[in-house]
């Protein structure tokens, strides 16, 4: 897809908003509202967060605490937040592509090239 392309898109995106904050708005109220969950080490440790990524519940099978590898617990749980830390980037972008119509990072592409080109081409 060349730029002309993307500059299309991005034209026709932003005549779709309307009125942009009361998009934002609602945005923000479904990512506050769905929960992702990811779990390590076979769920020995589950992670929940919304899907604007805060944190919401943190579940350690108590068998963890009977262990004597805390190295390992700890990995665990880095690991299962990272995830589930993904899982709401993920599902933000989805959400935003169904409230806005597009996802602002799908056009990062076109802007990082206009900066090298020097700006907008003429027409």
């Amino acid at each position: 897809m060349g730029i002309f392309d993307q500059m299309k898109q991005m034209r026709e995106a932003f005549s779709q908003l309307g009125n942009i904050k009361e998009k934002q708005e609602e945005l923000s109220k479904r990512l506050a509202q769905i929960r992702v969950t990811a779990s390590a080490g076979a769920g020995m440790v589950e992670v929940t967060a919304t899907a604007d990524g805060t944190l919401t519940n943190l579940n350690i099978n108590p068998i963890m605490f009977n262990a004597d590898d805390k190295k390992m617990l700890e990995d665990l749980i880095l690991s299962a937040t990272n995830e589930v830390q993904r899982k709401a980037k993920e599902t933000m972008a989805h959400e935003m592509k169904n409230v806005l119509g597009f996802n602002p990072s799908d056009f990062e592409g076109v802007f990082n090239q206009m900066q090298k080109d020097g700006g907008f081409p003429p027409v």
